[in-house]
C-alpha cells in the first residue's frame, strides 16, 4: 500500500468504506428491518386473535349466565307448559288466532343431554302490524323464558297495509327429548 499514491489510497479506503457500509447494510439493516416487519406482523395476528379469544369468553359468561336464569324460568314454570299451547294462549289473548296458517313444533335436546330445546314456527297471515307486535310483546315479555329466534315479514293485501308474517320461537323444556 505504500507503493500507491495519496490518491490512490484514498481511493481505495474510500472503496473499502463503501464495500464496508454495503456489507452492514445488506446484512445487518435490511435483516433486521425485515425482522422488525415480521414481529409486526405476527404481533397484528396474535392480537387480533386475543381480541377474539376475549369476545368468546364473554359470549361463554354470558351463556352460562342465561343458562342459570333459564333454570330459574324452567321451575317457576307450571310442569304442564308447551310452547305450543303457550303461543297458541297468546294469539287468542292478542286476538291473532284467526290469522294462523299454520304451527310446527319441533325440538332437539342440548348438547349435554339435560334439556329439551323446544322449538315451534309459526306461519301468521292477513294481519295488521299492530296486532302483530301485541303478539310479539306477550310473548316476550311473559317471564316463561320463551324467545323469538327468527321474524320474516311480507306485505300482503290490496293496499299493501297488512303483513304476513313467519317466526320461530324457543325455550329450554326440562328432560330429554321424546
Amino acid at each position: 500500500m505504500n507503493a500507491l499514491s495519496t490518491r490512490e489510497k484514498t481511493i481505495v479506503v474510500t472503496g473499502i468504506a463503501m464495500l464496508f457500509v454495503f456489507l452492514v447494510v445488506q446484512f445487518v439493516f435490511f435483516p433486521l428491518m425485515d425482522r422488525k416487519k415480521e414481529l409486526k406482523r405476527i404481533l397484528t395476528i396474535e392480537q387480533d386473535a386475543l381480541h377474539q379469544m376475549t369476545a368468546l369468553q364473554n359470549q361463554y359468561s354470558s351463556l352460562t349466565r342465561d343458562m342459570g336464569g333459564q333454570q330459574a324460568l324452567m321451575a317457576d314454570r307450571s310442569p304442564q307448559f308447551t310452547l305450543f299451547s303457550f303461543l297458541d294462549s297468546r294469539a287468542e289473548a292478542s286476538g291473532i288466532k284467526k290469522n294462523i296458517d299454520y304451527m310446527r313444533p319441533f325440538s332437539q335436546t342440548a348438547e349435554d343431554g339435560s334439556f329439551q330445546i323446544s322449538k315451534v314456527r309459526l306461519k301468521l297471515k292477513n294481519l295488521y302490524l299492530n296486532d302483530f307486535m301485541e303478539f310479539l310483546k306477550q310473548v316476550e315479555t311473559s317471564g316463561n323464558g320463551v324467545h323469538v329466534v327468527s321474524i320474516s315479514l311480507a306485505r300482503t293485501g290490496e293496499k299493501d297495509n297488512m303483513l304476513e308474517a313467519v317466526l320461530e320461537t324457543q325455550t329450554l323444556m326440562p328432560g330429554e327429548a321424546p
